[in-house]
């Protein structure tokens, strides 16, 4: 497939190696709240607050990093910053000996792990016009990738080692990729340069897009928070959300205190979610730039819905592995189609900022899982979460059918 402007793929793929490396501190620690809960003596609910906690400081740190990112354009420096973030906190969080410090570790981790998203899918949005699907697409795919590798490598070295020796080992090998992603995103912007020059009579580079000054950008932000399309992509995006964290958060208690498995089985059904949402993102993204988003939309969330319900309903374990799969396959097809549809929706210089705006809301409405499905738990059993979170995605389809599906030629510029 050709790339649509810069020539190469090292956008593409520098963006989906970071992403994948964002999101495996994350997954790895889903696996270890368990464990972390019996240790500390929490409650499900005391639990579940830490994640609820550090989806809240993702919510607040969105908006600021979309603003940076329509405002000055430098998506390589800022997807770099947030590699440096990331993993830096759950080292700290493997010598806390208080319930306090964890709280303030996930603090910095929800700070750190979003300023990622607005300059990544803004960047490939503008490398790839005409194939956003199939390029977030790529990118979602490599988070399911982390969170496959998260919980499946930390199941085994859980037989040998304990939580607190998993998060600080597991640190090391992030500085190896920080590395990494720092020269192939530092390359493919000089190939980029290089592209603009030969375009260009006596290979003189094309201008930089020029940055908004405070005041035009609040105006056109402003305008952009009218827009109705993409608040209702964002809540959409925000209860898919919800019940991703839901499921992350609690199926590892459901499998090891309900079903009794062990620490390394529960992480290998875990990873199933996540390597069928390896296979579902790209086919989703591309179905989507083929197809339409709100077709493949509504197909996932009711595909979901059910899966979820039956998981709980049924309660077979040699039946996880089909729902476990189907739920990852329909769950996490929704990321790049939500993403894509959303900057179809916004005006082109400001498209991270309509990212903020989504991953705000997602943060907001994913910490609002842990905390209220660990109360369901305590107060009706921990089945009852998960008829929650199918409730929830099957009610969310409603909202589809009030958003207006664009054409890439429709959208527009607000000056």
């Amino acid at each position: 497939m050709r790339e649509e402007k810069n020539g190469g793929y090292l956008a593409v793929i520098a963006a989906s190696i970071g992403h994948a490396y964002t999101h495996w501190f994350p997954a790895t620690f889903y696996l270890l709240l368990p464990l972390i809960k019996d240790e500390l003596n929490l409650s499900y609910t005391e639990m579940g607050f830490l994640i609820t906690v550090r989806f809240l400081a993702s919510m607040l740190a969105n908006l600021p990093s979309g603003m940076v990112t329509d405002m000055f354009k430098r998506y390589n420096l800022l997807m770099a910053i947030s590699l440096t973030w990331v993993g830096l906190p759950y080292l700290l969080a493997g010598f806390s000996q208080s319930y306090g410090i964890l709280l303030g570790c996930m603090i910095l981790i929800g700070a750190g792990n979003n300023l990622w998203h607005p300059a990544a899918i803004s960047a490939l949005t503008e490398i790839y016009p005409k194939k956003k699907g199939w390029a977030m697409g790529w990118h979602a795919s490599a988070a399911n990738i982390g969170d496959a590798l998260g919980p499946f490598l930390t199941g085994i070295l859980l037989a040998w080692w304990s939580w607190r020796t998993v998060l600080k080992v597991s640190f090391i090998p992030g500085i190896a990729f920080g590395v990494l992603i720092w020269w192939m995103l530092g390359e493919a912007s000089r190939r980029a340069a290089l592209a603009e020059a030969g375009a260009n009579p006596g290979g003189v580079p094309k201008k930089r897009e020029k940055t908004m000054s405070f005041r035009e950008y609040f105006r056109a932000f402003g305008q952009l928070l009218l827009n109705p399309d993409v608040f209702i992509l964002s809540f959409i995006n925000g209860i898919r959300s919800l019940v991703q964290n839901g499921l992350s958060t609690f199926l590892p208690s459901f499998f090891m205190h309900v079903q009794h498995l062990s620490p390394w089985l529960s992480g290998i059904y875990m990873t199933i979610i996540q390597v069928a949402g390896v296979v579902a993102a790209p086919i989703s993204g591309h179905a989507s730039d083929r197809f339409g988003r709100k077709k493949v939309t509504t197909a996932a969330l009711f595909s979901t819905s059910v899966a979820v319900f039956l998981i709980a309903l049924l309660n077979v374990p040699w039946l996880f592995v089909v729902f476990l799969g189907v739920v990852g396959f329909f769950l996490y097809s929704l990321r790049p189609v939500l993403f894509a549809w959303t900057m179809e929706a916004a005006p082109d210089n400001m498209g991270g900022s309509a990212i903020g705006i989504q991953f705000s809301l997602q943060s907001g409405l994913g910490a609002l899982a842990p905390v209220v499905g660990g109360w369901i738990a305590d107060k009706l059993g921990l089945l009852s979460t998960f008829y929650f979170l199918a409730v929830m995605v099957l009610l969310s389809n409603v909202f589809v059918f009030l958003v207006k599906e664009k054409k890439t030629e429709e959208r527009t510029t607000v000056n």
